[in-house]
């Protein structure tokens, strides 16, 4: 990573949605930033940089050195987070010092970047066929990483700020490198994609992934951008930032205002409100299967890829179960529940938010079938032989609990 301390000193910002400047970011000597919108004013999210920021607005203010909710879900959280707050010798609550770091290739179509610079391209650093050292590779991307936050005493992040995590532009297009941690979290990247290949065979839509190894058989997670295709960067926008909340409230965020929200973003851009409403339940009932306590505001997600929105594919999907003592609810309760959830639990939240009960009754039928033959494959993420049969009997007695039989 570039030396990147002279961003402290910048107060401009350019605003771009695709290849277009839409608007500017201005920092004022008082800590005030303010967003104010170029040209004509439109409706609905064409050209505007979020749905909580339509045109119309012309201007949105924030202070105390905070910028719109929607940027601040666009700042990386975890090692790469402590990396950039290094890299710009900042603090961890200048988000706009933060922005200008990262803003340049951040999740979906909107770019952030100093005024008068124009975006650029992220180099080519990961030939697929040819990995050295994939440590030094996150270095190179990343920047300083040698405070694990895994390691401080008194910290236990949740598996998702553990990983190490990093966009990156690869020989087979755009991915997300993603690493396991030096300690706490053992198999890490072997747990992702482990249940992310099982979740796109349980029907439901998923990122895809693949592990590479570099020479000293170290392993890391390609995730593929579903965001990115080809040279086309897609709209994108997560439950906290649809709900105009700063990534803080995403463990606080209830399950189903987060559907709730998308669906409707989905019905507002053309899509079906009921389409997204069953295929986000899918999403948290797999999550609840699989013991994924880590699903929160930030990991429910929706998309324009071809112009009309609806769920992005599932991503994060992991076991937290082995690393917290296999005493992990669900980050987000459903209708006031987060652990010992039912059959009946995800039937009367369907009904509730608008779906017919046989709706999700057939869902959640074609997910325990498909579900259950993979609770014998669990040995394929090389946990010890403990942990891996409490995972599949915890499998197991979830999918039953899932089942008309329970």
């Amino acid at each position: 990573m570039s030396d990147f301390g002279g961003l402290r000193e910048v107060d401009a910002a350019d605003v771009y949605v695709d290849d277009e400047q839409v608007a500017t970011l201005i920092r004022d000597r008082s800590d005030v930033v303010m967003l104010t919108y170029d040209g004509a004013e439109s409706g609905g999210r064409s050209n505007a940089i979020a749905w909580s920021l339509p045109r119309f607005m012309r201007e949105a203010r924030s202070v105390g050195g905070a910028i719109p909710a929607f940027f601040a879900g666009l700042l990386p959280e975890g090692v790469r987070l402590g990396a950039v707050v290094t890299a710009t010798k900042t603090s961890v609550d200048d988000h706009f010092t933060l922005l200008l770091a990262v803003g340049g290739d951040a999740i979906g179509n909107v770019r952030v970047v100093p005024a008068g610079t124009g975006p650029q391209s992220l180099p080519v650093m990961i030939d697929e066929d040819r990995i050295e050292d994939l440590t030094a590779v996150f270095r190179r991307l990343a920047g300083d990483f040698g405070a694990d936050p895994v390691a401080l005493p008194g910290v236990q992040p949740k598996a998702s700020a553990a990983m190490w995590s990093v966009p990156a532009a690869t020989t087979a297009g755009a991915a997300i490198l993603k690493l396991t941690p030096p300690s706490g979290f053992p198999r890490l990247v072997e747990n992702e994609h482990f249940f992310m290949t099982m979740a796109s065979a349980c029907g439901v839509r998923s990122a895809r992934t693949r592990i590479v190894h570099d020479v000293d058989g170290r392993s890391g997670l390609l995730v593929e951008r579903f965001d990115r295709r080809g040279g086309t960067r897609v709209a994108q926008e997560d439950a906290c930032q649809v709900l105009d909340v700063y990534p803080a409230s995403k463990y606080r965020i209830k399950a189903e205002t987060a559907i709730a929200a998308i669906a409707d973003v989905c019905e507002a851009g053309g899509g079906s409100r009921m389409a997204a409403t069953l295929e986000l339940l899918r999403i948290v009932a797999f999550s609840w299967l699989i013991g994924n306590g880590d699903l929160h505001g930030k990991n429910l997600s929706c998309y324009a890829p071809d112009g009309l929105w609806m769920p992005t594919p599932a991503y994060d999907l992991v076991t937290t179960q082995p690393y917290l003592r296999w005493r992990d609810p669900m980050a987000m309760d459903l209708y006031g529940r987060a652990n010992r959830l039912r059959r009946q639990d995800f039937v009367d939240a369907a009904t509730r938010l608008g779906l017919r009960a046989k709706a999700v009754e057939r869902m959640l039928d074609e997910l325990i079938a498909a579900a259950l033959p993979w609770s014998s494959r669990c040995v394929e993420i090389g946990f010890d032989e403990r942990d891996t049969e409490r995972l599949q009997t915890m499998m197991i007695e979830r999918a039953t609990s899932l089942s008309t039989d329970s």
